[in-house]
This record gives C-alpha cells, structure tokens and sequence, in this order.
C-alpha cells in the first residue's frame, strides 16, 4: 500500500511541477492541481471526522455484504480518504453512483452536510440491492441531506432507463473486478455509466484493482483502459493502493482511484441491450455465479439466472 509521507511527496511534487509546466492548458493545470491539493488535504484526517463517517457504515442497519456476489466493505480509513479524495470531482456535480456497496453516497452527503467536504448538486444512487437503495434513502432522511439524494433499484444486466440517459455530469462505480474474465466485469458497469452521462464534458469515478505484480490485475486494468479509450474516454488521474477491504482471503488487496475524462462522444456499446454473454460470464470470479436479478429487503437473492442473455 502506498503510505502517506509517499503521497504527501508525490501531492506536493506534482504541483510544483504542474504550477510550471508550459505543456499544460490553464485548465488541464488547474484540475491536476484541484486533485493534488485534495490528495494532500486527504492524508489529515481527524477523529471527530472517522466518527462522523462512521454514523453510516457503523450504523446497525447497514446492509450486511454478500461476499459471493463481490460485495465486499471498504476498511473507514480508506473510505473516509476516499470520500475526501473525490470531493473536488464531485463538488456542485449531478453524481450518478452505478452500484453503492460501500455506501459512499450517503457517506459522502453525511459528511457534507457536517461541512468536512464540498457535497455535490445531486446524487442518485442506483443499485439492484433493495436493501442499499432503502438504506441511502433513510440515511438522507435520519441526517437531513434528503433533498441531495435519490435512490432506485436497477440491475446492470439491464439497458439504462430511457429518462436518466446522458444526463449526469459524473458517474462513481466501485465494480466486480473481473479476475477471472479480464476486467469484463468492469467493462459492463462502465458501459452503464457511459450511458448515463452527459456526451461531452463528463467525467467519472471508477474504483479499479491494480496489482502490477499479478497478471489477472494488469491484464483486468489493460482491457478496461484500452475499452475506455475506445469509447472516447482517457484516464486523467490514477492513484493506485488506496484502499483496503474486509476480505478474509485476500486481506493484502488494494483498488486503485480511476478519474475517466470523456474527452470525444462515440457511441455507447450496448445501449439498448441486455449485457452480453462475453460479459456475464465469470462475473463474480472463478465460481461462475450467474448474476441474479436483484436482492430482496432480507437479503436473499432474486432468481437464480435469466434466460436470453446475449451471446
């Protein structure tokens, strides 16, 4: 894991390098500095803040995780640097949240309404656990941020729904790795977020594995830049190491923060479709678990397969 003196370094490093650096544009200049200087602010957090964030996912409500369908809790450190990272992005943004596991939506407006971090506009969370969509939308209203967040059920398998398309400023995604299938599984909760954000000038927040020591890491990381790419999308920031998750047999393994600028509006694969097979398959790792159709209140899962997936 990258320690802190090593980010202070590298925070501090890159702004002075950028501040005079005749290669950038004033606004490519400003946006590598927004992201520094927030990298910098990140490494102080302080306990009043832990226990502010921690009012959400300590709160004994919180949906309990489904290991064998990747739902997995990020470690409080990591996401409270998380939380903070990504607040110059999401500052006076429309954030769309493709999947919320880590309850980072109604973290982040928690710790905006207490004023540790800039909120944005609006957030919409959706997700195919009726549990996480009930838990954001009770949290907005136990801590008066209500009026900051919706929350819907609805399941990657499926085409974006016609109304919310190519109408958010920024999309955040902590996906299924993809270990078993080349970063697929990432792929198909990108093609979803592309869908849902503006044509031009859109960004996002994927939070991606990077080992660069194993291979089912890079070749995951390599096939979702390279489609990213493709589909007229560069990676403008990347910070690797930064987060930890309760994981009993992989406790060593880190994500990285992925910052997707949509820089040409090429069309989106799949838009009208059901995610392919070449897609599905593998989803959740070696086990094969074919995707369910959502998760009940109770946390059980909803059908077991659907029939006419796509080839």
């Amino acid at each position: 894991m990258v320690s802190r003196s090593a980010l202070t370094r590298e925070a501090t490093f890159t702004l002075n390098r950028v501040s005079g650096h005749n290669g950038y544009s004033d606004r490519r200049r400003e946006a590598i500095a927004v992201f520094y200087r927030s990298l910098q602010q990140y490494i102080m957090n302080s306990s009043e803040e832990y226990d502010i964030l921690a009012r959400v996912t300590q709160h004994p409500d919180r949906p309990r995780p489904i290991r064998d369908i990747d739902q997995i809790f990020m470690l409080p450190g990591s996401q409270l640097n998380q939380a903070k990272l990504i607040s110059s992005y999401t500052r006076s943004k429309e954030v769309v949240f493709v999947g919320d596991g880590d309850c980072m939506a109604p973290s982040i407006g928690l710790l905006a309404r207490e004023g540790v971090i800039d909120g944005p506009m609006h957030m919409t969370v959706l997700d195919f656990d009726r549990r996480i969509v009930d838990f954001a939308t009770r949290m907005a209203l136990q801590f008066g941020f209500q009026d900051k967040i919706d929350a819907y059920y609805y399941n990657v398998l499926d085409p974006t729904p016609t109304d919310m398309r190519f109408r958010y400023d920024l999309f955040y995604t902590n996906p299924p790795y993809g270990s078993k299938n080349k970063g697929a599984s990432g792929i198909g909760f990108l093609m979803r977020c592309m869908a849902l954000c503006k044509p031009v000038g859109s960004s996002g927040v994927a939070i991606l594995p990077y080992h660069p020591s194993e291979k089912w890491s890079r070749d995951a990381m390599c096939s979702i830049q390279r489609f990213m790419q493709e589909s007229g999308y560069l990676v403008g920031e990347m910070l690797r190491g930064m987060h930890s998750y309760h994981l009993d047999d992989l406790p060593m393994l880190r994500s990285a923060t992925v910052i997707f600028d949509r820089v040409e509006p090429l069309p989106t694969p799949v838009l009208d479709l059901d995610l392919p097979k070449s897609i599905t398959d593998y989803f959740y790792g070696s086990a094969n678990i074919p995707i369910p159709n959502g998760i009940d209140l109770r946390g059980q899962l909803i059908s077991e397969t659907r029939n006419d997936t796509n080839s």
